[in-house]
C-alpha cells in the first residue's frame, strides 16, 4: 500500500478520502478547517500542519480544492506542496480548475521532478461517498498506469483523456456544460409545465422513458419540486465552469450559444445571492420571470 495525502477535505474529499483509508493506504491529511478532518483523524488519518508537510509524508498526493486559485495555492504557494516534494513523488489534482492553469501548475511540478496527473470528477457527494465517480485523467501513461488503484478505489468509471496535462480539465469543462445546459432544460419545463397548470412530477415521470430522459431531471427534478436547493454543485461552481468552458471555446473558434445563455442564467442567481445554493436554485429565477412558482401550490 502506497503513502497518500489528500488536501481539501470537502464535501467530496471527505468520502474519497475515506474510501483510500479503508483501502489499507497510509493516509495523511490537510484542510484549511481542521475541524472537517477530525473524523478521518479519529479514523486512522494522520494530520499535517501544512500541505508542503503532508507532500513530505506521502509518495502520492492528491488535492481536491475549489478553483484554479486554491489549487495553486495549496501546490505552488508558500508551505505548499511542492515546498515539500521530493524528486518522484506523484501529484493527482483532482479539482475542477481551468485547463491553462493545469498546464502551469504541471510544468512547475516537473521542474520540481513532480510528476502531476490532472484528474477531476464527475459525480455528487452521495456518489463520492458511494465510490462511484467518473474520473477524467491527463498526463503521462506511466503515471497514470502507475495511479489506476488509486482511481480505481473511487471510480465506476476511468478515462484516460491523453498524455498531455489539462486533457482531464479540459474534458470536465465539456461534461459540466453538458450538466448545465440539462439544469438550465431542467428548470424551464418545470416553469413552464407549472405556468400551463401540469403537476412538474408528471414532467419527471413521463421523461423518465424516451429520448428526453436526462441524468439532470432524474437528480434535480425531484429537488425543484421540494424547492430543495441545498448545495451539491453550487451555482458559484456552475458559473465558473460554463465561464471556463466559454473562455475554452473562444481560444478554439467555438459557438456555445446554449451554454451562454445558461451561464447567463446563473449569473442572475449570484446576483440574487444563491451562489452557495445547488445549480438548481436557477428555476427560481424563471419563475421570478414567469410569474409562477413549482411546488403546485401556486400556480398562476
Amino acid at each position: 500500500m502506497q503513502r497518500i495525502g489528500f488536501i481539501g477535505i470537502g464535501l467530496m474529499g471527505s468520502h474519497m478520502a475515506r474510501h483510500l483509508l479503508e483501502a489499507g493506504h497510509t493516509l495523511t491529511v490537510w484542510n484549511r478547517t481542521k475541524d472537517k478532518a477530525a473524523a478521518l483523524v479519529s479514523a486512522g488519518a494522520q494530520w499535517a500542519e501544512s500541505p508542503k508537510l503532508v507532500a513530505e509524508s506521502a509518495d502520492v498526493v492528491l488535492t481536491m480544492v475549489t478553483d484554479s486559485k486554491a489549487s495553486e495555492e495549496v501546490i505552488c504557494g508558500p508551505a505548499g506542496v511542492l515546498e515539500g516534494a521530493r524528486d518522484g513523488l506523484i501529484l493527482i489534482d483532482m479539482g475542477s480548475i481551468a485547463p491553462e492553469m493545469s498546464r502551469s501548475i504541471a510544468g512547475r511540478a516537473g521542474e520540481r521532478g513532480v510528476h502531476m496527473l490532472d484528474a477531476p470528477v464527475t459525480g455528487n457527494p452521495k456518489v463520492a461517498e458511494a465510490g462511484k465517480l467518473g474520473i477524467m485523467i491527463g498526463g503521462p501513461q506511466e503515471v497514470f498506469d502507475a495511479c489506476l488503484p488509486i482511481f480505481e478505489v473511487l471510480a465506476a468509471k476511468i478515462v484516460h483523456v491523453g498524455e498531455k496535462n489539462g486533457m482531464g480539465t479540459t474534458l470536465k469543462l465539456i461534461n459540466n456544460l453538458i450538466l448545465g445546459v440539462a439544469i438550465e432544460a431542467v428548470s424551464e419545463a418545470m416553469v413552464l409545465s407549472a405556468k400551463a397548470g401540469i403537476d412538474p412530477q408528471k414532467v419527471i415521470d413521463i421523461t423518465s422513458v424516451g429520448g428526453a430522459r436526462t441524468g439532470a431531471m432524474e437528480t434535480r427534478g425531484p429537488r425543484m419540486i421540494k424547492r430543495d436547493f441545498s448545495p451539491g454543485f453550487s451555482t458559484d461552481n456552475m458559473y465558473k465552469d460554463l465561464s471556463s468552458a466559454i473562455d475554452l471555446a473562444a481560444e478554439f473558434g467555438v459557438s456555445l450559444p446554449a451554454t451562454t445563455i445558461s451561464w447567463d442564467i446563473l449569473r442572475s442567481a449570484k446576483a440574487r445571492g444563491l451562489g452557495k445554493m445547488d445549480s438548481c436554485c436557477v428555476m427560481t429565477v424563471l419563475e421570478e420571470l414567469a410569474q409562477t412558482r413549482v411546488s403546485g401550490a401556486e400556480k398562476s
